[in-house]
């Protein structure tokens, strides 16, 4: 929250409503009336926490201070002394607060991050990709532009578990997945889908750069030992909404997978 033209009006007026008087008067004035100035540490408080409290209290001090210099005065020490205390208290409050809201706000990032990410190769998951799709098709809708996805899994990967076993298999998913994202844009979305299958939002990309973008992940895949199958499918020229999107991708590579593996399947661009 920032420290606005109202706060800082209300701030002016408790600062020099007492100075004022006190300058007007001759006379020292009681704590009580010195106590408006805990106002503007608790909106400096509020604002900046215990920097913007101890602001508040130099600014305090120091005003009641020329208060007293001028009418040749220091029965106002204490009054300097106490408001500066409860300056800096309110101060600690409110960076407390402060702290304490951060933490909340990053734990619940935290479990929110949990809910849409796949433990085992940190990527997006299922969960998260039919509302991210469903996004990005209504922007595309709207900006009139192409959104791509590719749906693809590993060929033989029954036979490779089958063969090194599930801990193996783990860790090959974690190789594949490291893969596809170091070959892919920073803005573009990697969801595992389910056991070795993987689906891409590729946001902004043409059918021609959905080809290309498909045809270097199985090359970049190469590298980990295994071959890919692939499905890639654009909108609007393959289907219009989300859910339409994920079924044609999904057939695309079933054709891909039946047509020998290794390859990607697209309508002709």
């Amino acid at each position: 929250m920032g420290f606005g033209l109202r706060q800082l009006f209300v701030a002016a007026v408790c600062w020099t409503v007492p100075l004022v008087i006190r300058l007007l008067s001759g006379m020292p004035l009681g704590r009580e009336v010195w106590v408006l100035y805990a106002v503007p540490a608790a909106l400096l408080g509020i604002t900046s926490g215990l920097r913007g409290a101890a602001v508040a209290a130099v600014m305090s001090g120091a005003l009641i201070g020329t208060a007293g210099i001028l009418t040749r005065s220091i029965s106002e020490l204490w009054s300097a002394v106490m408001v500066g205390g409860v300056s800096i208290f309110i101060g600690l409050l409110f960076e407390y607060e402060r702290n304490r809201e951060a933490e909340l706000r990053e734990e619940i990032g935290n479990l929110q991050q949990l809910v849409i990410t796949d433990p085992l190769t940190g990527v997006y998951n299922r969960r998260y990709l039919f509302e991210r799709l469903t996004t990005e098709v209504a922007r595309a809708r709207r900006y009139r532009l192409p959104v791509s996805v590719i749906m693809l899994d590993l060929d033989g990967f029954k036979s490779y578990n089958d063969k090194h076993g599930h801990l193996a298999g783990d860790v090959l998913l974690q190789d594949v997945a490291r893969t596809i994202r170091e070959a892919l844009r920073q803005e573009d979305v990697v969801v595992r889908y389910g056991g070795d299958e993987f689906a891409i939002i590729l946001t902004g990309a043409d059918a021609r750069s959905a080809q290309v973008t498909a045809e270097r992940l199985q090359s970049a895949v190469k590298a980990t030992g295994m071959s890919i199958s692939l499905g890639a499918v654009t909108y609007p020229q393959d289907a219009v909404t989300a859910e339409e999107l994920l079924k044609r991708a999904d057939y695309y590579l079933l054709a891909a997978k039946a047509g020998g593996k290794d390859q990607v399947y697209a309508l002709q661009v």
